[in-house]
């Protein structure tokens, strides 16, 4: 989104610009009552360096479990001559070492930053991001090496799927691979943005610019994680050559990894008081509706509009109110409304944020759905012990998910109906 808000410079064109800006904050902030908002309650949140450790717990009993429904044994039969569960030694060792090194690098991180947390020790704080980042890739780099050696060419695609999408998502950013969640320039405290009052126009749409771009940026963090972990199971059978195992259930314990790491991630990267921050920021920001596009606007209230001022981007305005923007008419909605008339970031993010407990009543009904075929799969008659264990371990860890979402869901709810009423009434 950019908004046309530079000076060309001169001197008198700084004049102009500031005496619009008196002119516009006299004519509309001084009849806004800007919005009040209701505290947050206090609850439990998960912390990075907890929320780290249990992704890595979850894929890497995942791909422990799928290792299992491949290279399952029957040990419990007395003429079987192995006690293991699992053929290790058909195993590649390289790639019990790859899976390993991706699902404990951005844990290993956090408790190293969590060491040198304050701004001056910010040179040690580059120095082990660069580090410990080049100490993984390069392990990694071996591993394939490794593998490549021992399999066909036909490894070099399977290895390279996740550099290519990463690159795609993030470019050569080191700090992703390392971290969920990281700061984007601007106000923090706990990795978690901070919602600012203010009654200038200009500051609220850049601070929606900058929340825009961090829920974009864990959007593509949660997107990224859900194809590296369903990679992190699927790699196991593309390298099962010479074994015999049920590809179907494989493939469905793939799939039901991804939507489980879908949610975890989910309630990590977007709690509620995260939502919240962006809602306060929303009532703040306003929508407009395009009038002549409106099919219940009366041409009489078009023709009264057609007198309305042009809309001023230092002006705050109040519910209902009628502007002119590049020869359209627009009624604002909202208690106050800085957005830009007919910007389409703008109107998804209002859309978006303005009552959050869609969100999560959404995602709640979603989690509930994919318990609920979970625990109907078990029911079938001809599953065996490995696949009982697979979908009995991906439930039970989504079941946390389920909860963290429907508790989210309920505070979210009772929080923003007292403060409809309290706005309103």
């Amino acid at each position: 989104m950019g908004y046309d808000e530079r000076s060309d410079g001169s001197s008198s064109s700084d004049a102009q610009e500031g005496f619009q800006r008196n002119l516009a904050t006299k004519m509309g902030s001084q009849q806004v009552t800007m919005p009040k908002h209701i505290p947050f309650p206090e609850h439990a949140t998960t912390s990075e360096w907890l929320s780290e450790l249990i992704m890595c717990a979850f894929t890497m009993g995942a791909a422990i479990v799928q290792f299992i429904n491949i290279y399952r044994t029957n040990w419990w039969l007395p003429q079987f001559q192995t006690r293991h569960m699992v053929n290790i030694e058909l195993i590649d060792p390289y790639l019990r070492y790859l899976i390993l090194i991706l699902n404990t690098r951005r844990f290993l991180y956090c408790m190293l930053l969590a060491k040198w947390k304050s701004s001056e020790r910010r040179l040690v704080r580059m120095g082990i991001k660069y580090g410990f980042g080049g100490i993984v890739q390069v392990a990694l780099c071996y591993c394939a090496l490794k593998l490549y050696q021992q399999h066909t060419y036909m490894l070099l695609f399977y290895l390279s799927y996740p550099v290519v999408v990463y690159f795609i998502i993030f470019g050569f950013q080191l700090e992703p691979f390392l971290r969920t969640r990281f700061e984007l320039p601007g106000v923090y405290i706990n990795d978690m943005p901070v919602h600012s009052c203010t009654n200038s126009a200009t500051q609220i749409r850049d601070e929606i610019e900058t929340l825009r771009h961090d829920f974009n940026k864990r959007f593509k963090q949660l997107i990224f994680t859900c194809m590296l972990n369903a990679y992190l199971v699927l790699i196991p059978c593309l390298l099962a050559l010479s074994v015999q195992y049920n590809v179907m259930r494989a493939a469905q314990h793939c799939i039901i990894v991804c939507l489980g790491a879908f949610s975890l991630s989910a309630v990590f990267l977007y709690p509620a008081k995260y939502s919240d921050t962006l809602h306060r920021a929303t009532l703040h920001l306003g929508s407009w509706q395009r009038m002549d596009r409106d099919p219940q606007a009366a041409p009489s209230q078009l023709i009264v509009a057609a007198n309305a001022q042009t809309w001023s981007k230092y002006t705050v305005y109040g519910h209902a109110q009628v502007v002119k923007h590049n020869g359209a008419l627009y009624r604002s909605h909202g208690l106050v409304t800085v957005a830009t008339p007919g910007n389409a970031s703008h109107v998804r993010f209002y859309k978006l944020f303005h009552n959050p407990t869609v969100i999560y009543s959404t995602l709640a009904t979603l989690q509930a759905a994919v318990l609920l075929v979970e625990i109907a799969s078990l029911s079938a008659a001809s599953i065996e012990w490995h696949f009982v264990l697979s979908i009995s371990f991906v439930a039970f860890t989504s079941m946390v998910a389920f909860f963290k979402l429907v508790r989210d869901y309920l505070i979210t709810k009772h929080l923003y109906k007292a403060e409809c009423a309290s706005i309103y009434n």
